[in-house]
């Protein structure tokens, strides 16, 4: 399993279940970054996908809980491009994390399971 599969797995209560096949597809498409310590492990990830009308959509960003607090979600968001747009299942503490980026609240959506917000971000 590789780093990424594991903290995708570790956080599965909030991301869901993430396909290998998936983390291949956005890799070679060139749409997955990586966090990284200076010796290399891996301490995060972030997958996105820049859809035809030019909005990017995130799908997963997820930072090791051991590294959360540091900045490290901030550095991955910084390097992807914009405008960024995402959903955020409303019982979920990353509202927070968004909203003190700067993003803003576009609406509420029904989800599968749970309410979601939908976030944007233009800068």
């Amino acid at each position: 399993m590789s780093a990424i599969e594991q903290i995708a797995y570790r956080n599965k209560d909030s991301l869901g279940f993430i396909l290998r096949c998936i983390i291949k597809a956005s890799t070679e498409a060139g749409e997955l970054f990586v966090a990284c310590k200076e010796d290399g492990e891996v301490i995060g990830f972030i997958r996105w996908h820049r859809r035809r009308d030019g909005w990017i959509i995130i799908y997963e960003i997820c930072v090791r809980r051991d590294f959360r607090g540091e900045g490290v979600g901030r550095l991955l968001l910084e390097k992807v491009p914009k405008p960024i747009r995402l959903k955020c299942p409303q019982d979920n503490e990353s509202n927070k994390f968004y909203e003190h980026l700067g993003f803003t609240l576009a609406g509420q959506e029904a989800g599968r399971k749970r309410a979601l917000n939908i976030w944007i971000h233009f800068e």
